[in-house]
């Protein structure tokens, strides 16, 4: 699995509780172990897509202030958006595909995230979190599609 990068059937990825050598991503119909570090898994992704990590989170910044817990555009074309529910540094952090949560709801101590393709997931953040970052997610993903249609004279 060293030349996995995320992509659109991600759902979601986070260190491995069992194993912090690995990370542990949960795809629409699998569930893949991967040994590497989660932040250099998403920085090896974003380079994939042409871009770096620092660049597209200058990016998210540059336009929207968003310092803390920034979402990451992997890709404009396909519109593949990941946010964090925590520091991305953190060994607690899970990275979200907001281009396949459906829905969420809150719950006792977690958030229950139903995805597209029917897997529904208990997220251990707070609801207004998640709350908090899809609503940023959607900010961005209409700042970019409003780009994609704007001509350039």
């Amino acid at each position: 699995m060293k030349n996995y990068v995320l992509n659109d059937d991600v759902l979601c990825f986070t260190q491995d509780v069992e194993d912090e050598e690995n990370i542990m991503v949960i795809e629409k119909k699998d569930r893949i172990n991967i040994k590497m570090d989660c932040f250099k898994f998403l920085k090896k992704s974003c380079s994939f897509y042409g871009h770096s990590y620092k660049i597209q989170r200058q990016f998210i910044i540059d336009n929207f202030n968003y310092y803390i817990k920034t979402p990451i555009v992997l890709s404009e074309y396909d519109m593949i958006i990941f946010f964090p529910t925590t520091s991305p540094k953190s060994k607690e952090c899970i990275w979200i595909a907001y281009n396949n949560v459906e829905r969420y709801i809150s719950e006792n101590d977690y958030t229950k995230i139903f995805f597209k393709g029917g897997k529904v997931l208990n997220i251990s953040a707070p609801y207004s979190t998640i709350d908090s970052q899809i609503t940023k997610c959607i900010k961005i993903e209409k700042f970019i599609n409003n780009m994609k249609f704007k001509k350039v004279y």
